[in-house]
């Protein structure tokens, strides 16, 4: 029997503050289509401010999808938002309309469009003893059985730390050798993947007017209500949530809480633009601009070489403006995606 064809979807990727939200949108109103969340803090019920969530208004009727749809106690992780997200796939396509994938989680797209690697199943015990370490220890742990995967996640994301130490005490190996052994190579989604862009000076700027407006919007309120609800469920362990807590417990002034949620989030976006440098090319997937295509450097974010690996230093995306890059998108969709294609784009005035 012939295996179904993957599935055709839009993408809206880049750093923190880059303004994903805001042009998924407006593409999705252009070019017929719905939004389908990827920020892996926006699929909980109540973390709003501090996932910068969109409004109902800011939707503009665009319909939204994989918002909310667990509580912050819930044992969410990859492969139900992979199942999830693959169900309101169908849907959408099925209707004629086109999936606009929108967020900042660089997992949640790899699996969404390759799929999961085997790992072994999570052992109860294990994870227990686990949760009543605290995060720093767990990831000292991590760093000392596998300075690789310390490497690539970020020492806040107590989900992502925890589960990478279950597959080193169930396999002995670390874990990722385990992950290396899939090579996510089969794929389920196609997607043409615009990934927004910034110099790093105009990134940082828009990250320190997000973290001024998240306190402001009253992320510390937002925070002791799930507190109030659920204890200390893992997403309160994210960048923003963790400085609000820090703050309830009095380990951190209210004064400094601004500056160091702004001080997080610029370290996360230089891993997330890390990864947009390095991960297409790992999956093969085709990057633009081409060297034969015109671009202009966005400067930044260079990258020095480490253990022994060769990085892109900075990068060269299209500069245009939002109507002309809707009506590349609509041209580039009206022929047939071969392989995920990625556009690094810079927005500029009309």
């Amino acid at each position: 029997m012939a295996e179904n064809p993957p599935f055709r979807a839009l993408a809206v990727c880049g750093p923190t503050a880059s303004g994903k939200s805001a042009l998924g949108v407006r593409l999705a109103q252009s070019l017929s289509g719905e939004v389908l969340n990827l920020d892996s803090v926006q699929v909980y019920r109540g973390l709003d401010v501090g996932s910068a969530k969109i409004s109902t208004v800011g939707r503009r009727g665009v319909p939204h999808h994989l918002l909310d749809i667990f509580s912050p106690d819930e044992p969410a992780n990859v492969a139900l938002f992979r199942d999830a997200a693959l169900e309101v796939l169908s849907d959408v396509t099925k209707r004629e309309r086109l999936p606009v994938l929108v967020g900042g989680s660089g997992m949640y797209l790899t699996v969404l469009l390759h799929g999961l690697a085997p790992l072994p199943p999570s052992d109860e015990a294990v994870r227990a003893d686990l949760q009543k370490r605290s995060l720093p220890d767990l990831y000292a742990q991590l760093r000392e059985v596998d300075p690789i995967s310390a490497d690539r996640i970020n020492q806040n994301d107590f989900m992502r730390v925890s589960r990478a130490l279950e597959v080193w005490s169930a396999t002995g190996r670390k874990p990722s050798e385990v992950f290396g052994e899939h090579n996510f190579v089969k794929a389920e989604v196609v997607a043409l993947i615009v990934v927004l862009c910034r110099p790093r000076a105009e990134l940082y700027t828009r990250i320190d007017r997000r973290a001024q407006t998240m306190v402001e919007q009253g992320l510390i309120e937002e925070t002791a209500r799930i507190r109030s609800l659920f204890g200390n469920p893992t997403p309160l362990t994210t960048i923003g949530y963790q400085q609000a807590c820090q703050v309830l417990d009095g380990t951190l002034t209210e004064a400094s809480l601004v500056c160091e949620i702004a001080l997080h989030t610029r370290r996360f976006s230089k891993r997330q633009m890390t990864y947009w440098r390095n991960e297409p090319r790992k999956r093969d997937w085709l990057v633009r601009p081409t060297e034969d295509e015109p671009g202009d450097s966005i400067e930044g974010f260079e990258t020095h070489p480490a253990r022994g690996q060769k990085f892109m230093k900075g990068f060269r995306a299209f500069t245009l403006t939002e109507s002309k890059l809707v009506e590349l998108v609509r041209d580039r969709l009206t022929l047939p995606l071969a392989r995920t294609e990625v556009w690094h784009v810079r927005l500029i005035e009309e």
